[in-house]
């Protein structure tokens, strides 16, 4: 029998407080590799920014998780080299909520380039 293709995702308490006050907060659940898991809830409601948290794109602020065996925050590189978001329409598109910068610092994250200043983002990549 083939072993399902994916990675354990669990979260315990899981919580993102921003700017503007929770995110999202005491998510708890677990997936075993090769689960599909459907996120639901409100426009605005955090659920983009739960996904990203679980890909190593964002830190929490409370609780554990782990994606593949990795704990988060801690090993947010190694989970971005395992797990990614695919394109999805609302969820990968620009957010009118966000300031350029704050998008320009997601495509530096996306693309590898931590810690590049904003003027190093607008120069074409070698």
């Amino acid at each position: 029998m083939e072993s399902p293709h994916g990675a354990a995702v669990t979260a315990e308490s899981l919580g993102m407080r921003g700017p503007r006050g929770w995110v999202f907060r005491n998510v708890t659940f677990s997936a075993e590799p090769g689960a599909l898991v459907a996120v639901e809830g409100a426009s605005g409601s955090g659920r983009t920014c739960l996904l990203l948290a679980l890909t190593g794109r964002m830190r929490t602020t409370e609780g554990r998780a782990e994606t593949g065996g990795l704990r988060l925050p801690k090993q947010a590189a190694a989970v971005r080299a395992i797990a990614a978001l695919g394109p999805v329409p609302m969820v990968s598109e620009l957010d009118p909520a966000f300031t350029v910068a704050e998008h320009l610092g997601e495509r530096a994250l996306l693309q590898g380039r931590y810690g590049a200043s904003l003027r190093s983002l607008l120069r074409p990549r070698a």
